[in-house]
C-alpha cells in the first residue's frame, strides 16, 4: 500500500494534484491518474509557480515532459528539491537508456464516473416519479384525457431536451478544440481511433458527429486534459449538425412547454 511521503503535495490550477506515493509521482487531473515511477524521471525543476517533470529518454529522442502550474512558488521549489534528491542514483549514461514514457501508466478514476452515472440515475428516477405523481393529480383535478396526454408527451420531451443538453459538451469540443487544442493524427482501431498525446500516452477517441470512417483522421485534444478530444471536421459539417441539434432542442422545449400548459390548464379547471 502507498505510504506517506515527505514530498509536498502540489495543487495546481484546474484541480490538478501532483504528489508522491512510494517510488512514484502521481498526477491526477481531469478524472485521470498518471503514475510516473522515479526510475523514469530524469529531473524536476521549478519555474515560478509551475513545475516541470522531464522523463528519461534514449539517446537521440526527445524526452517527454509534464508541466503543472498554478501552485505557490515556495511549494513548487520545495517539491522540485525533494524529488530530485529522492531520484535513484544512475551510472553515467544509464538514464538515457531508459524510455520513461514506457514506464508511465494512466488509469481512469472509476469512482468519479460511477458517481456521475449515479447522479444521472437519481435525476431520471426523480423525474419519473414526478411525472407519475403529476399524471395522477391531473387526472383528479382535470380530466383523464389530459392526464393521458401529459403522461405520453412529457417523458418524450424530457428525453429529447436532456439528451441534447448532454451532447452539448461534445458539440462545444468539436468547435473549440481544433482551434485551441493540440491536433495529431489518429489511426482507426475497431470502432474507435487511437492517438498519442504529448506525453507519449495512447488514448482513444470516438467521432461525436459519426462521419469519420477512414483509416486515419485528425484529432484535437485538450492541452491540460489530453483524454478530452474531438475530431477535426469540415466547417460545413459542424454548422449542419449544430443546426440539427438546435432544431431538436427547440422541439424538446416545445413539448416541455406543452406539458406545462397541460398542468396549468388542469389546475385552472
Amino acid at each position: 500500500m502507498p505510504t506517506t511521503s515527505p514530498i509536498p503535495v502540489l495543487r495546481g490550477s484546474g484541480g490538478v494534484v501532483l504528489q508522491a506515493e512510494d517510488d512514484d509521482l502521481v498526477l491526477t487531473r481531469g478524472g485521470e491518474k498518471t503514475r510516473i515511477p522515479f526510475q523514469g524521471v530524469l529531473s524536476v525543476w521549478a519555474q515560478g509557480r509551475a513545475v516541470t517533470i522531464e522523463l528519461t529518454a534514449p539517446a537521440g529522442s526527445t524526452p517527454a515532459v509534464y508541466r503543472i502550474g498554478g501552485m505557490s512558488e515556495a511549494a513548487a521549489t520545495a517539491f522540485a528539491d525533494v524529488v530530485n534528491a529522492s531520484l535513484p542514483e544512475r551510472a553515467d549514461g544509464s538514464a538515457e537508456a531508459v524510455d520513461g514514457r514506457a514506464l508511465v501508466t494512466v488509469t481512469r478514476e472509476e469512482s468519479d464516473e460511477d458517481a456521475w452515472f449515479l447522479n444521472i440515475a437519481v435525476w431520471w428516477w426523480t423525474a419519473g416519479l414526478l411525472v407519475a405523481a403529476m399524471t395522477v393529480v391531473i387526472g383528479f383535478v382535470g380530466s383523464v384525457a389530459w392526464a393521458v396526454i401529459f403522461a405520453v408527451i412529457t417523458p418524450f420531451g424530457l428525453l429529447t431536451t436532456l439528451g441534447i443538453l448532454l451532447q452539448g459538451k461534445g458539440m462545444y469540443d468539436v468547435w473549440v478544440l481544433p482551434r485551441r487544442g493540440i491536433t495529431v493524427e489518429a489511426r482507426r482501431s475497431g470502432m474507435y481511433y487511437r492517438y498519442t498525446d504529448m506525453h507519449g500516452v495512447t488514448r482513444t477517441a470516438s467521432d461525436t458527429l459519426g462521419r469519420i470512417t477512414g483509416p486515419t483522421a485528425q484529432v484535437a485534444y485538450h492541452p491540460r486534459r489530453p483524454g478530452t478530444a474531438a475530431f477535426v471536421n469540415p466547417w460545413g459539417r459542424k454548422v449542419w449538425f449544430t443546426f440539427l441539434h438546435l432544431v431538436v432542442l427547440l422541439i424538446g422545449l416545445a413539448i416541455d412547454a406543452g406539458s406545462v400548459a397541460i398542468v396549468v390548464e388542469a389546475f385552472r379547471g
